[in-house]
């Protein structure tokens, strides 16, 4: 079995059953409560070595009430119960907060230099409380929602409507879209760092399939029909809350014409010319570099040049 994709094979017990019956403020109560706390897009991580810093109640800033403040389970081990808790409304510097445990980070600047389990915790943490600051009012009917399963639900306050509201995820496809000639086609935004190319990717949109989103975002973005799609892999990516479902796409050759609204450039490439690509820091001799290595789209990439990415088979 390959392992697992960045930021996926939590194994952590979520705990079903306790964030549906157990109240979350008897939760935040227990002396075995630990905290992961979030300050502003940023977790805390310890330095040597780089992982997860769990807070006790007492090691929680005094200005911070977790029965108030913005908090959920995430699950529980041999210990407790584990909480992931926002803690944004406490003044920070430049550097966050002092809390003398390590340093405040965004999770996609250390993601691949941490264990895969603290890497998918954060992800999960940080997914979760996402959804939680941006869901505050019933999208039905604009009422304030209360929140419920220690966190993990919301139901709207008008016990006129009392819709239920649930974290979201939004589906994405990305594909490593090869040619008969063993090429990949890979392309950049305009907002990317200068010489990075990766693969192509978009929304889902209603009323299609996985396979059809592929097929249109590769029309829609560099003017290229795909014969045939195959699924690959898949990786959470809560920045704030996409599943970024992987493909590999064979498709018919010809030049590709990018799209001005989306794409700056796309193209074709063989295998030698993206294996000189390098790294953000240190680009290749074209100044051409790949996608960050927390991402699907390096995976995907990698298990191109490897010769190890299945090839979707032609559905003529």
């Amino acid at each position: 079995m390959k392992p697992p994709i960045l930021y996926s094979g939590l194994a952590l017990d979520r705990s079903h059953r306790l964030r549906r019956d157990a109240d979350l403020a008897e939760l935040v109560a227990r002396p075995t409560a630990r905290f992961a706390p979030y300050w502003r897009g940023r977790q805390l991580l310890s330095d040597t070595p780089t992982a997860v810093v769990w807070l006790d109640r007492d090691q929680i800033p005094a200005t911070i009430d977790p029965g108030q403040a913005p908090c959920l389970l995430l699950g529980e081990d041999s210990e407790g119960p584990l909480l992931a808790l926002d803690i944004s409304a406490v003044p920070g510097g430049e550097d966050g907060p002092d809390l003398r445990l390590g340093q405040w980070v965004g999770l996609r600047s250390v993601g691949s230099r941490l264990p895969a389990s603290d890497a998918a915790l954060l992800a999960y943490a940080r997914g979760m409380l996402v959804w939680r600051d941006r869901t505050r009012f019933c999208c039905v009917c604009g009422s304030a929602v209360v929140i419920a399963d220690a966190g993990h639900s919301a139901r709207c306050a008008d016990p006129d409507c009392a819709a239920l509201h649930f974290p979201r995820t939004d589906p994405a496809i990305i594909m490593l879209v090869t040619d008969a000639e063993g090429r990949a086609l890979l392309g950049r935004q305009p907002a990317w760092p200068p010489g990075m190319y990766s693969c192509l990717a978009g929304f889902v949109e209603p009323g299609e399939t996985l396979e059809e989103a592929v097929a249109r975002e590769v029309r829609e973005e560099a003017g290229i029909q795909v014969i045939s799609a195959a699924y690959a892999a898949s990786q959470p990516w809560p920045f704030p809350s996409s599943l970024m479902i992987g493909f590999t796409a064979l498709a018919e050759g010809g030049p590709p014409t990018a799209d001005p609204h989306e794409i700056e450039d796309v193209r074709w490439f063989r295998r030698d010319q993206v294996a000189a690509f390098g790294e953000f820091n240190a680009p290749g001799p074209d100044g051409l570099f790949l996608p960050s290595r927390d991402s699907i789209a390096r995976v995907l990439i990698e298990r191109w040049l490897e010769g190890v990415l299945e090839k979707p088979e032609p559905n003529r």
